[in-house]
């Protein structure tokens, strides 16, 4: 079946999914694909699934790639893997881009005005963005596979820390887990940018990493983080500074952050 592509004035008569600052996602091999708020048409439930650059394994590289999900018995996808290329997206004489705000709808069985409007903002230092984890008698888990940290919130999400303290493993691993969303907040894919730490306690030379783009399904899905964020023999090495008095102390900063919003017309 061909593609027709038309110009029109109307707005999308089922769902519009509208993202702001999109251009702060850079390519990388982790990022997954935008699952929108689930929005009901035509007696269904759907999700807009959005591709920010590309569907490779559908022949959608170089471009935005947009699929329905409909939610009934199977899940059944509908959409088009080069939708429009990325650089004519966001070419700003083509009139797509808005001060790198990008509007995308979808039209489903009948034509009547969008009942809902999904805004999605990319969010630099959101509000409550650290979290600091200190883990005492450290050496009495190194026997264990996986610790979890308590639960924090960051954004308009749950998350949790996790550490491999393993004293097999080459280096020690560490993770954030997203849990869930705040009531009342639409419950959508979370985007972050975020850069793990573990504290020097004895000079303030702290080992850091920040993490490229990912895209959190909405879910939950399985954790991401650093699989070696500091090797074995420097973290027990105690006068490196990182494990005082049993004691090591780790962080995540949340550098960059989505936030979702769905209001009705």
């Amino acid at each position: 079946m061909g593609i027709t592509r038309t110009w029109r004035v109307e707005a999308a008569s089922s769902y519009s999914l509208k993202l702001v600052g999109l251009s702060k996602i850079k390519a990388g091999t982790n990022i997954r694909p935008y699952e929108s708020n689930i929005f009901t048409a035509s007696g269904y439930q759907w999700r807009l699934v959005f591709y920010p650059l590309g569907n490779e394994n559908d022949g959608g590289k170089d471009h935005i790639s947009l699929y329905n999900h409909k939610k009934y018995l199977t899940v059944q996808e509908f959409g088009i893997a080069q939708f429009i290329e990325l650089s004519t997206l966001k070419d700003q004489k083509n009139g797509y881009a808005v001060k790198d705000t990008y509007i995308f709808g979808v039209d489903i069985a009948i034509l009547k005005p969008a009942e809902k409007l999904e805004t999605v903002t990319f969010l630099h230092n959101p509000p409550n963005n650290k979290f600091t984890w200190k883990i005492l008698h450290f050496s009495n888990m190194s026997d264990q596979i996986f610790v979890l940290s308590d639960q924090f919130l960051s954004g308009k999400r749950y998350w949790k820390m996790r550490v491999d303290p393993k004293r097999e493993r080459e280096g020690l691993g560490v993770y954030i887990f997203p849990q869930s969303h705040v009531p009342n907040s639409a419950i959508a894919s979370s985007y972050v940018m975020f850069k793990l730490k573990i504290w020097n306690q004895l000079n303030g030379n702290h080992i850091e990493r920040t993490d490229t783009c990912n895209l959190f399904l909405a879910s939950g899905g399985p954790g991401y983080g650093i699989p070696k964020l500091i090797s074995q023999k420097d973290l027990y090495d105690e006068s490196k500074g990182f494990l005082v008095k049993d004691t090591i102390i780790l962080e995540v900063e949340m550098l960059c952050m989505s936030h979702t919003e769905v209001i009705s017309y």
